[in-house]
């Protein structure tokens, strides 16, 4: 029943009714939730719920993003292992929101691909570069220039820009 003053559209109910826990989001917080537990006690077992809860309650990206803000607040760079296990954990998060509940083969190959890339470039960063803002800094500029050219990509797949005589760059 809905109070007066409060409509059910405010109200988390409908959203986690239609929203089913995928098989992803299952792997990925009961890996995280298993291996912080293991690490960090009490607070991993927080965090672990905490994603479980994100992943019922959205459909996007939110439990990915729960579970980082718990990696970063409790993993050290120098557990090397339970990093590389939540980050893994975290990447299952991140391709359910993705992809929805049932993922190709294909789309998981190129998702497993690119977060590989991104962790590795992310450990480079930090292991080669003396200062901290200096990989933030590079890490910005290269979000910004990938995220420029998948827009630039969409604009002419959709056929919205056009050459100097009128047609469309999808035409040629």
């Amino acid at each position: 029943m809905v109070g007066a003053g409060h409509s059910e559209t405010t109200s988390l109910r409908p959203s986690v009714r239609s929203n089913q826990l995928t098989l992803l989001d299952g792997i990925g917080a009961i890996v995280l939730t298993g291996v912080l537990l293991r690490s960090h006690g009490v607070w991993g077992l927080l965090v672990g719920i905490g994603v479980l809860g994100a992943a019922t309650a959205s459909s996007g990206p939110a439990a990915f993003l729960l579970a980082q803000l718990g990696i970063v607040s409790l993993v050290s760079v120098a557990e090397s292992w339970t990093l590389a296990a939540t980050q893994l954990a975290a990447g299952l998060l991140l391709a359910s929101a993705a992809y929805g509940p049932t993922p190709t083969r294909a789309q998981l190959g190129r998702f497993t691909a690119a977060y590989v890339a991104a962790l590795g470039l992310v450990w480079g960063l930090q292991a080669n570069l003396r200062w901290l803002w200096q990989s933030a800094l590079l890490v910005v500029a290269l979000a910004a220039g990938v995220a420029y050219v998948l827009h630039r990509y969409e604009r002419v797949n959709l056929g919205l820009v056009t050459t100097p005589d009128g047609s469309t760059e999808v035409d040629r």
